[in-house]
């Protein structure tokens, strides 16, 4: 994208008002709360992007290595486990407990979800390539039978207190609704019409998988955390039992997390290798600040990887950083990156701010995520520093006292039109907008930039 020289506008900014402004400007940032709970290292990336409807959220999306194992199923052997697992078992459950779903991969721990405003339901799944995507099904009527189908050859049907989800392939996945409201696979059925059954706990938990033969899966939980999975196979005197350890500390923390920075409303089912279980004062602190210098009032920042609680309806799927079998990070959506929110429950409309100080910025929107970069010498506690806007709305700066408004949040590139939020991130450098595949080496976390000096400056150390 072509660069604009300094306008008028900054110009005027730099001769007249900037000058009067610089100060009282870093005032206001050094005044703002200190941050803590910053990562000792960037983490690193080597992770495949999730296909989303757009090229931002798509980039920086939930994703899982290639290292998350898969296990294997075993429906047609009575003499052997109904699912193979391994002697050591980590803390990427969520992830690796799978059943084929068409050309993806269905983590059995997911729900299917529904945005009653979007009419649309949405599906986590594993790509064959090993990262998460996030299917939508869109509500068809066919000859006055509801049915729901993908970009894939799957089709949901409604099947009044039950959906069933039919793959190509003619495997047939039952979701209900349980105790937390949300809907669950019950039962898996093949082609050839072999069996399995999911059965849950009164607060919504898998607690065991079985087949027509007799096999079962439990499992086990400590404090709500999945501590151990056991298996029995095997009829009459040959009947086998075995246990499985589950080698996570993180599954040993408490589970209950406040996903909000207001409530009440519906809060997101965490997963059980997050590595960042609670939501802290310091998180909040941090997003507080975040949603001042880039929002309007009551606008809602998300930059610690813990959205706003009312999400829970809207966009339903956590997506902050895990922790896969391989003790490697799994890198989220909000890793190093931050969203703006115009209410609690992403529907609302706000304007869209940056702070002065930039030099240069991208001429327009960028055509498919309405996406803007800025370029500042120095922002916040940081030198050499590229923002960028995505999803921004009727672009156009116009100086607010120590701001410039530059448009709406919701432009271009969201997910679906009801859930409205601008996307930043910051980058090293005058980089303008980088490719996808550069932005995670340049990404500098947000809670950074406008965080204490002290933690600024270890930051820029490593």
């Amino acid at each position: 994208m072509r660069r604009k020289p300094p306008s008028r506008l900054h110009v005027a900014y730099r001769l007249f008002v900037f000058p009067a402004l610089i100060v009282s400007t870093l005032a206001v940032f050094t005044s703002l709360p200190f941050i803590a709970e910053l990562p000792a290292h960037v983490f690193p990336s080597g992770l495949a992007a999730a296909k989303l409807p757009n090229a931002a959220e798509s980039e920086a999306s939930l994703t899982a290595k290639r290292s998350i194992s898969t296990y294997q199923w075993n429906l047609k052997d009575d003499d052997l486990p109904l699912i193979s697992l391994p002697d050591h078992i980590g803390g990427g459950v969520d992830l690796s407990l799978t059943y084929s779903m068409d050309q993806f991969q269905f983590p059995l721990f997911q729900s299917l979800y529904y945005n009653e405003q979007a009419e649309k339901y949405i599906l986590m799944v594993m790509s064959e390539q090993g990262g998460s995507e996030f299917i939508d099904l869109s509500l068809k009527n066919v000859s006055g039978n509801p049915q729901f189908r993908t970009t894939s050859n799957m089709l949901l049907s409604d099947k009044g207190d039950t959906k069933l989800i039919s793959t190509c392939d003619g495997t047939v996945y039952t979701f209900a609704q349980f105790a937390d409201g949300e809907l669950h696979c019950s039962q898996i059925k093949d082609r050839a019409g072999l069996i399995i059954d999911l059965k849950y706990t009164d607060d919504a938990s898998l607690a065991r998988i079985s087949d027509t033969s007799g096999r079962t899966i439990a499992f086990n939980y400590t404090d709500k955390y999945l501590s151990s999975i056991t298996q029995i196979w095997g009829a009459g005197k040959a009947k086998k039992k075995k246990t499985w350890a589950i080698e996570n500390e993180i599954a040993m923390k408490a589970r209950s997390v406040n996903f909000a920075h207001a409530a009440p409303g519906p809060s997101k089912r965490i997963p059980t290798n997050a590595i960042k279980p609670t939501y802290t004062e310091q998180m909040a602190a941090s997003d507080l600040t975040l949603a001042t210098i880039f929002g309007g009032s009551g606008a809602k920042a998300a930059a610690n990887g813990f959205e706003p609680v009312g999400l829970g309806r809207q966009y339903p799927l956590y997506r902050g950083d895990l922790i896969g079998e391989d003790g490697e990070i799994l890198r989220g959506h909000l890793s190093f990156a931050m969203h703006l929110y115009g209410s609690p429950d992403g529907t609302g409309e706000m304007g869209l701010f940056v702070p002065l100080g930039f030099i240069s910025h991208s001429l327009e929107p960028t055509p498919t995520d309405a996406a803007v970069t800025f370029y500042y010498p120095r922002l916040g506690n940081l030198t050499d520093v590229t923002l960028a806007v995505f999803h921004v709305s009727n672009f156009r700066l116009t100086p607010e006292g120590e701001r410039v408004r530059i448009g709406d949040i919701g432009g271009r590139g969201g997910s679906i039109a009801s859930y409205k939020h601008s996307h930043l991130e910051f980058y090293r450098g005058d980089t303008g907008l980088p490719s996808a595949a550069a932005r995670a080496k340049l990404r500098i976390d947000p809670v950074t930039v406008f965080g204490s000096s002290a933690i600024a400056e270890a930051h820029r150390r490593q």
